[in-house]
């Protein structure tokens, strides 16, 4: 099983979230815990739509014939994602500015795809390192 696989990556960052979520709920109550959830849903929703955008914008300049073609579609690519990180920080900008959630919750939440693709890095290595620890990988012949 490839945990960077991206159908794995999304479900791992809905498990991340839901722990960070009972976590900030036992460590500092309803109100950072509701931080935790709104910023882990607008990272996980925006990691989703960049994953959603990206492989449409592939496909259609994988059948593209044109230079011209795959260019514009490039560049709508681009203007689309940065019109979703304007709305994003606009979002994140109105839920502080009203005190609608915690602050440090906030930013904890949306950490969630981070601390999933740091916990994935991690089993990719543990992954790696146990299979170069064990001889039975690998060449018959030894290397010295």
């Amino acid at each position: 099983m490839d945990i960077l696989a991206p159908r794995l990556l999304k479900l791992a960052s809905w498990l991340v979230l839901a722990a960070l979520t009972v976590l900030g709920l036992c460590w500092q109550g309803r109100e950072f815990a509701l931080g935790v959830v709104v910023g882990g849903l607008l990272a996980v929703i925006n990691f989703h739509a960049l994953d959603y955008a990206l492989q449409g914008t592939l496909g259609k300049i994988s059948t593209l014939r044109e230079e011209g073609e795959a260019g514009r579609a490039k560049s709508a690519f681009a203007v689309r994602q940065i019109l979703r990180f304007f709305a994003l920080v606009a979002i994140i900008y109105l839920l502080i500015r009203h005190g609608w959630v915690d602050v440090l919750g906030l930013v904890v939440g949306l950490s969630t795809i981070v601390l999933t693709l740091i916990l994935a890095a991690i089993v990719e290595v543990i992954k790696l390192t146990k299979k170069e620890a064990n001889p039975t990988h690998g060449t018959p012949h030894s290397v010295s």
